[in-house]
């Protein structure tokens, strides 16, 4: 049984910069939907579809995105870590629609900073303001610790948003030093693989 050769796009247009793999079941009306733009613009930025009413699987489309999208930056150390420290941050697909930041490292107790129980990943973008969240640590020793944030659908990750990692104190609400730090921009970064489904 041959299937339908999935449709990629040569390149993008400046404001649609991300990419979004079709699965069985999506409309043009409802990815629209979930990024929040007309269907005609949808269409209109994805000429390599020529009817926007037949869709198939693997087929990507180009979506609103000022940056590549989904794409990951290594976050470097900002203040003396332990050896092995490290980290990165993610900016990909929310699953309610828009776009979510996940950041994931392996760092030592917050407390190895001063007087702080917890980790918060923030990510600041120009000209919109910043977006945080407690990090979780798994069983291991060091721990990694991890996050998402799903922004609201009226925010989405520009060029030279800065992500970052600090300790903090979850009674007193005190912050302590960056301890990780990335810069999420158009040509820096590692760009994700798509995955196309093939015959």
């Amino acid at each position: 049984m041959l299937r339908q050769q999935p449709r990629v796009p040569q390149n993008c247009p400046p404001a649609f910069l991300g990419h979004y793999t079709v699965l069985p079941g999506d409309t043009f009306y409802i990815i629209a939907q979930i990024f929040r733009v007309r269907i005609e613009t949808l269409a209109a930025n994805n000429p390599h579809i020529p009817n926007p009413n037949v869709l198939f699987p693997g087929d990507v489309l180009c979506v609103p995105g000022f940056i590549s999208y989904p794409c990951c930056t290594i976050l470097s150390p900002r203040t003396s870590i332990p050896f092995g420290a490290n980290g990165i941050v993610s900016v990909n697909f929310a699953p309610r629609g828009g776009q979510a930041v996940s950041f994931m490292a392996t760092l030592p107790q917050p407390s190895n900073f001063g007087n702080f129980d917890i980790y918060t990943g923030e990510i600041f973008i120009p000209g919109i303001g910043g977006f945080g969240n407690q990090l979780f640590a798994n069983p291991q020793d060091p721990p990694v610790w991890s996050t998402r944030i799903d922004l609201p659908t009226v925010a989405s990750v520009m060029p030279n948003s800065i992500a970052v990692i600090r300790p903090s104190n979850s009674v007193t609400g005190a912050f302590g030093i960056t301890v990780l730090q990335g810069t999420i921009s158009r040509g820096i970064g590692v760009k994700i693989k798509v995955p196309v489904f093939g015959i």
